[in-house]
């Protein structure tokens, strides 16, 4: 995929430069991209909760000790997660190569028993990233976003802090200049 183009599955990689400080170096898996709109779960802004707070009663969580993760500013009550997979997951649907998303807890048991080590093949979100119709087009337009075909390393890299730069990287040399823009552009 050349950089600029876009569609499910596409990570949108935060350019320093955008303003918006909910995705300040961030990584958006796009999960959905059509002529309604856009959607996507940021994959590296941690909640700073773990998932044995938010789902202290829940029996089908139990033992699972992973964090769970701002998967973007819109409707943050809400939780979907993302698991790694080598077979596929007809309960989920397949957002990258390996990488299903889901929202049922129905889903998520039927294949939780089959993920070989849920504490690293399974990431919570809570809340989206959202664009309506033609608005992610209008950001690209103003250079706000960089893109790349997503890969289930990716999303699964720990600690997420490293994963904005490591997908700056993968862009090749052109793009390490960004990995030391200043945050706030008018501290330069």
């Amino acid at each position: 995929m050349e950089n600029g183009s876009y569609s499910k599955g596409s990570f949108l990689i935060a350019n320093p430069v955008l303003p918006d400080p909910n995705f300040s170096r961030t990584v958006v898996l796009l999960c959905n991209h059509d002529e309604q709109g856009s959607f996507g779960l940021v994959i590296n802004r941690n909640s700073g909760l773990k998932s044995t707070e938010v789902f202290a009663s829940s029996e089908l969580l139990a033992g699972y000790e992973g964090e769970v993760f701002i998967g973007g500013p819109v409707a943050p009550s809400q939780v979907f997660y993302l698991c790694r997979s080598s077979r596929p997951l007809p309960e989920m649907e397949e957002v990258c190569p390996g990488v299903y998303m889901g929202v049922s807890w129905d889903a998520l048991e039927a294949v939780l028993p089959d993920l070989p080590n849920p504490n690293e093949d399974l990431r919570f979100y809570m809340g989206y990233s959202g664009w309506g119709s033609g608005q992610l087009a209008g950001e690209m337009d103003q250079c706000s976003w960089l893109t790349c075909d997503a890969t289930d390393p990716f999303v699964f890299t720990s600690p997420e802090q490293h994963i904005w730069p490591k997908v700056v990287q993968s862009l090749g040399k052109d793009y390490e200049y960004l990995l030391h823009a200043p945050v706030d552009p008018r501290n330069n």
